[in-house]
Formats: C-alpha cells, structure tokens, sequence
C-alpha cells in the first residue's frame, strides 16, 4: 500500500500547485526561447546557442542513473526530493549575479560563468528528478497522473501567460543586463515558493526498496532490464528518435528574429504564444493519457514538434510563424511528463526511480544533437536544421505507432 486514500486530495493539490509554480518560473528562463535570445545578447553563435540546448538536457538526464541507483534505496522520497531542490534553486542566485555584474561590460565572462552555473543548475535537477518522481508516483494513483500533469501544466500556463506580459515589459522596459536579472529572479522567487509548498505533502507510509548494489551489480541490473524487459526497450528505441527531433527548438527563436527583423522584445511575444499551446497541449494529452493511455499522448506531442519544424520552415510572414511557437508549446507542455509517466508504468515499483533514470540516461546521447544543430546551421542553413528535425519527429511516431506497447489493458 502507497496510500491510505486519507491525503489523497491534499498531495492532489499540493503537486498541482508547486508544480505549476515550478513551470511558471522555468518560463522566464526558457531554454527554447529566453536563453537563445540572452545568449545572442552576450555575444554568443550558433554554436553557443545549440550549446544551450546540450547543457539542458545532458545536466538533467545523464545525472539521473547514478541518483536512481540511491532513490531506490530510500524508504522516504520526500526529504530527499526537497533537500535537492533547495540545492537546485540555490544556484539561481548566481546566474543573476553572473548577469547584473558582468553582462553589460565583459558579456565573453558572464557568457562563460552563465553556462557553468546553469550547467550546475541542470546537473542539481537531474539529481532531484528519480527521486521526486518516485514521490510523484507514490503519492497519486496511475489514473490520475495525466488528469494530474495536464492540470498543472496548464495553471502553469496561465502563470506564464500573465508572466509573458511581465517579460515583454521588463524587456523592453529596462536596459540590458537589468531586464535578463529581473526576470531571472522571478524565476527564483516562483520556484522557491514551489519548494516550500513540497513540505506540506504527506508520505504516509514507507517505500518499497532495494538493496544498495555495488556499481558493477547495479549496472549488470540496468543491462538486464534492457536485456528482458523487451517493451520497455522498444519504447526507448522510439523515444531515441524523438529525442533527435528537438535539434531545432533553440533556434526558432533566433531564426525569428533574424529572418523577420524583429526587436529582442518580441521575445516576450514568443513566450505568450508559447504557453498558450502549452496550456492548450498540456490538457488535451492529459485527457488522452488518462482515458486512451500515454502512447497516444506521447504520439500526439511528437506530432507537435514535427508540425512546428514544418510550419518553421515554410513561414512566409511572422503572422504564420506564431504557430510554431503555439506548437512548440504543445510539445513542451506534455512530452516530458507523458514519457515519464509511461516509463513508469513498465517498472515494477521498488524500481520507478531506475526506470526513470535509465530512459533518461540512454537518452542523453541523443540530445547532444544540439551541438549539431548550431553546426548544420552554419554550414547549411536553418531550413536544412528544420528538415531534418522534422524527419525525426517523423521517425519517432511510426516507431511509436508499430512496436510500443501500450501498458495498460483497459481503458478508463
């Protein structure tokens, strides 16, 4: 037993609101929109900018093994999920002062520091992330994790929304590097507000753990989940696809502003639009999870993406290329969490955490394609970058249409 039923609302609302707090904030420091745009201020390329894209996913996904390998160990996943989310939000701090102190005067330093601390910012997520999920998990029920994600997402959405207007203003509104540090530090307030609430969740009863295993017998169990558990790998071999697909998404914004000739405060534009699809994606792909299963979820947040690289690449007006954005959204509101939730209902739940970690590890590799993004842009072209992200996306759908699984065997 996880639960008695008793808390059940409470940690209901309570993961609904910190979460939606959470992702509001990460909206003023977007990977996908505000960081291209801060990191072109600093005087950063292509490359720097498909830097950003690497650093995000390879802090908070190659960390996450070596975390899992201690969250299943763990009776109590609680104290460990707030303990290294205060250490995550910590470094909010310095990315602020990096910003305010160095940004205006010596950009090539605040550029350098910038990428060390969100780099350390990343890494302290990944960490948080088996074990906060293994929280998440246990505290709510396999038919409300979409219901669940959805919601949050999408209230999180609104914040953004209402936050959108804010960037737009602080942007245009103050010189740089003031703007970048003020909405930077919304970012810090909003989500240190999310951690306090974490406090007030209830983990009523112990988890079921493992052992902790020596390295070379905790990997030869990892080899063998990928060996015996042949659903589990074939969704990985579907996600890989799809994690190729992401290339594009830090160049939108750059793209935009360069080939449209706007000012950096359309930035603020791109945001509002973002989450208007991501509100929008968020509750559509949560009603399809709890009702038809993550599969389809998961297929219909590919599609997004693919949809945006196309849209990227054949807007002939900036009109037309809002809807990337809109798209864009879509994806980012829900891929995460529908894969999440899909990984963890192949896992048996002594090992959610490994389950977890282990996707995201495998995973890792492939997102290092933004580096490669920044190069096929300089060498080709945009355009070439979005083909072949929308080739991917392509990909990755008819993989996941012809071998996954769906895990659950009734329809709710």
């Amino acid at each position: 037993m996880e639960t008695s039923g008793r808390y059940d609302r409470r940690n209901f609302l309570i993961n609904l609101f910190e979460g939606a707090l959470f992702i509001a904030g990460m909206s003023f420091i977007s990977a996908q929109i505000v960081l291209p745009a801060l990191v072109s201020r600093l005087g950063g390329g292509n490359i720097s900018i498909g830097a950003i894209g690497v650093i995000t996913w390879l802090g908070l996904y190659l960390p996450q093994i070596f975390a899992a390998r201690y969250a299943q160990t763990q009776t109590w996943k609680k104290p460990w999920a707030i303990r290294l989310g205060l250490y995550q939000r910590s470094v909010l701090p310095l990315i602020i002062l990096t910003i305010f102190l160095f940004g205006k005067d010596q950009p090539i330093i605040a550029l350098w520091f910038f990428f060390i601390f969100y780099g350390a910012y990343q890494i302290l997520t990944g960490m948080a992330t088996p074990f906060w999920f293994d929280m998440y998990a246990k505290l709510t029920t396999v038919g409300l994790r979409g219901r669940l994600s959805g919601l949050r997402t999408s209230l999180a959405g609104g914040g953004a929304f209402l936050g959108a207007f804010l960037l737009t203003w602080l942007i245009s509104s103050f010189e740089f590097p003031l703007s970048y540090t003020l909405a930077i530090s919304v970012t810090f307030m909003l989500q240190t507000i999310s951690i306090i609430l974490q406090f007030g969740l209830v983990e009523e009863y112990p988890s079921r753990t493992m052992n902790i295993q020596p390295l070379k017998q905790y990997f030869e169990q990892l080899k063998n989940v990928l060996l015996y558990n042949i659903p589990y790998k074939k969704f990985l071999l579907a996600c890989m696809p799809l994690a190729l697909a992401v290339m594009p998404l830090s160049f939108f914004t750059v793209y935009g502003l360069k080939h449209f000739h706007l000012t950096e405060s359309t930035v603020g534009n791109f945001s509002l639009i973002m989450v208007i699809g991501l509100a929008v994606g968020a509750l559509a792909n949560g009603f399809l999870a709890d009702h038809y299963g993550n599969k389809i979820a998961l297929i219909s947040s590919a599609s997004a993406l693919g949809l945006a690289s196309v849209l990227a690449l054949v807007s002939p007006a900036i009109e037309i290329f809002y809807f990337v954005f809109i798209l864009m959204g879509m994806n980012l509101g829900s891929e995460a969490m529908t894969r999440h939730n899909l990984a963890l209902e192949y896992s048996p739940i002594e090992q959610r955490s490994t389950y977890i970690g282990l996707m995201n590890t495998v995973l890792v590799s492939f997102y290092l394609s933004g580096l490669f993004g920044g190069w096929i842009s300089n060498l080709f072209s945009y355009h070439t970058l979005f083909i072949i992200g929308c080739g991917f996306s392509f990909l990755g759908i008819v993989l996941l249409v012809l071998m996954v699984h769906e895990p659950r065997t009734t329809i709710k």
